[in-house]
């Protein structure tokens, strides 16, 4: 039979201080709540690689008594509560008396404190559990608890932590969500020597948001305040429009406690249904005051855990407050309306308007405007070209833009001289690699660039069939061997085979969905799924080399902790897939080159993504994380519903996706083409029986 003995002092404390600490982060946290709960209004941490070797917190709050100082580092002592009943209405942050009793036990721990009524502060030393004595010492009323060397005598500990930068992020949001819980406060953090930031300590949460969350988060805020019965919710939320990929930005607090609650984030979430898009998570920064008895905080060491009395009502609560904030008038959702309302296109203006040489009519901005400018010259020479409003072309596939009828019908005595012809892509780079031809033969220009060739050709009114897209891979041989010449003769124009129909387009739906007919066969392609799968398998053959564009002003990304240290931790894949990340310190990662195809706009949301994404899915094969990296890219790359295509490039989509060499889904499962044939089509006519 296994003997039974009874653990020496120190190794049990060793085996509790596991529960209460387990990285620096955790002291930061026990200690800022000693802090709060002392009354203090000012409160200095400091953190020396990551608090490792050392963390320190100042404060200004009522000190501890010189003969109480001993007694606050053995286990189970507290002045929080008295007796079990206390545990039923717990009003403070801290309550176990287990916070300095752990970090004592694994550390070096120096307290220095006076309360009013002393004449003198007093130092006591503490290391490893093990008393150092005490001594007087000089400070203003207040504590000061510096702790060195954490782990120094559990190395078996020590080799489980994170990288120094990982750690101090932790920390740093452990500070963040204390300097929310409690705007009253002015809390300065201090990395490696450097303040990262300051909060007013106003008691306005707004100035507190913006202190720690950063100006772009905070700026279009919407105030939240409400409740039902004896639950009170204030706080703030975003706009629909301002919603994030992860919830990496929803920050709950209860009593002036952050918790990690599931039933208020989805009571928050249901209030912004049908105001955000799909894979949107809205940023809020709520808190909930409620009687303590109706609330069970001790549930899990680390106390982010909680336990409600009564759910329903708690998600009633939180709606319902949401709610009315969200459809106030002039707030986010009625905002949302108009933002969304207004590029809306007019039913008149769905046809090009007649060209009036005399006073252009500049083309109406799509959502999120990428032209070139023009000169007042160049537009109108630009107007004598082309009819309609410039479209942009797509990433990976070939583009060609139809003239207006008058240039094939009107006589030419003499050739034209062209034009600056302008292609709105997103990269404003445009190499003139145009073949050198006869100055008679040359009647429209082309424009090249280095992912999509846009090629002027000459369309009857009455053409039957769009002329055939080349295979994707020789896009741009063909784009520059297929130039109009008027001298050339028919026979040298790509044709299909006889024996195959060639694709005809019959039109767009919805702004969504092409319409193609080949062969018997009606095909629906929903044009952004098929986009999507032509970047994936693009991004996918050029893996390790994809090409990439350095941001002129690169973009800054603000993450949580275990979303930073996920992201840092597969930088390479990042940069094989064409994403340039670095660590710009705090909880900031830093975006200096994005895939060619990805739009500036879209670089946060798809970091933030994948960040998110990194977190999830830790465990997943390198193949499978390699393989959503690149379905986020070429999600983002991808032209969207309701995006304009012009006739051509919606023809070349539908090519690209029925020839046979594309799987006819996307990346994420989702079907592209939906095929009916003409058999089908007429039993539902009743033509057949």
């Amino acid at each position: 039979m296994a003997e039974i003995r009874v653990l020496d002092k120190h190794t049990a404390e060793l085996i509790a201080a596991g529960e209460v600490v387990e990285r620096p982060a955790s002291v930061a946290k026990e200690l800022l709540e000693n802090a709060i709960d002392a009354g203090a209004t000012q409160i200095t941490l400091s953190a020396a690689r990551g608090g490792i070797a050392q963390l320190q917190i100042v404060d200004n709050g009522s000190g501890i008594e010189a003969e109480y100082i001993d007694k606050a580092f053995i286990r189970h002592a507290t002045s929080k509560i008295a007796s079990a009943e206390d545990l039923n209405h717990i009003h403070t942050l801290g309550f176990r008396g287990e916070a300095l009793a752990s970090i004592a036990s694994v550390a070096k721990v120096e307290v220095l404190t006076r309360t009013e009524q002393d004449e003198y502060a007093c130092c006591y030393r503490i290391e490893g559990g093990e008393p150092k004595g005490m001594e007087p010492g000089a400070r203003p009323v207040g504590t000061t608890i510096t702790v060195n060397e954490l782990f120094y005598n559990t190395p078996a500990r020590m080799k489980f932590l994170k990288k120094d930068a990982s750690e101090g992020t932790y920390v740093a949001e452990t500070v963040l969500h204390a300097a929310l819980s409690h705007p009253e406060i002015s809390f300065r953090l201090i990395r490696e020597g450097k303040q990262q930031f300051l909060t007013p300590g106003d008691g306005d949460l707004r100035s507190a948001v913006y202190a720690v969350l950063g100006r772009d988060f905070a700026r279009d805020l919407l105030p939240v305040d409400g409740g039902s019965g004896v639950y009170h919710i204030t706080g703030l939320i975003t706009p629909p429009r301002a919603c994030r990929a992860s919830r990496g930005t929803q920050h709950f607090f209860v009593n002036g406690r952050y918790v990690k609650n599931r039933t208020m984030m989805a009571a928050l979430e249901n209030a912004y249904k049908g105001t955000m898009m799909q894979g949107k998570f809205p940023g809020a920064v709520l808190m909930l005051d409620m009687p303590a008895d109706l609330v069970d905080v001790n549930v899990h060491p680390a106390k982010t855990e909680i336990r409600f009395a009564r759910e329903s009502d708690v998600f009633d609560a939180v709606y319902r407050s949401v709610r009315m904030a969200l459809t106030t008038p002039g707030s986010g959702e009625c905002r949302f309306a108009m933002a969304q309302d207004a590029p809306a296109p007019k039913p008149a203006a769905a046809e090009p308007e007649p060209t009036v040489p005399a006073t252009p009519v500049p083309p109406r901005a799509p959502e999120k405007p990428r032209f070139t400018t023009l000169s007042a010259a160049e537009y109108r020479a630009l107007n004598k070209l082309t009819d309609s409003v410039p479209v942009r072309p797509l990433p990976g596939v070939v583009s060609v833009e139809s003239p207006a009828p008058r240039y094939h019908t009107a006589p030419a005595p003499k050739p034209i001289t062209p034009q600056p012809a302008v292609s709105t892509v997103r990269n404003d780079t445009v190499l003139d690699i145009l073949p050198d031809l006869p100055e008679e033969k040359q009647e429209i220009p082309a424009t090249v660039t280095e992912k999509t060739a846009v090629i002027p050709t000459i369309k009857e009114e009455n053409e039957p069939t769009p002329p055939t897209v080349p295979e994707p891979e020789q896009q741009s041989m063909h784009a520059l061997s297929a130039l109009p010449q008027e001298t050339e003769a028919p026979q040298q124009t790509t044709m299909a085979p006889p024996s195959v129909q060639p694709l005809r387009l019959v039109g767009e739906v919805f702004k969504t969905y092409i319409i193609t007919e080949r062969e018997g066969e009606l095909c629906l392609i929903d044009k952004h799924a098929a986009h999507e799968r032509i970047l994936f398998e693009k991004l996918a053959k050029d893996y390790g080399n994809v090409p990439a564009q350095m941001l002129l002003v690169p973009v800054q990304v603000n993450l949580t902790a275990a979303e930073k240290q996920a992201l840092l931790q597969n930088v390479e894949m990042l940069n094989d897939a064409g994403l340039e990340v670095e660590d710009f310190g705090g909880s900031t990662v830093m975006v200096r080159a994005v895939p060619a195809d990805v739009p500036v706009d879209d670089v946060e949301d798809m970091v933030v993504e994948l960040a998110s994404r990194f977190v999830d899915g830790s465990r997943d094969a390198l193949r499978e994380k390699t393989e959503w990296v690149l379905h986020s890219i070429a999600c983002r790359a991808a032209i969207k519903a309701g995006d304009r295509t012009s006739e051509l490039e919606m023809l070349s989509l539908a090519q690209n996706i029925l020839d046979g060499s594309i799987p006819p889904f996307c990346p994420h499962g989702r079907p592209c083409v939906l095929k009916i044939t003409r058999k089908e089509l007429e039993k539902q006519f009743g033509r057949l029986v």
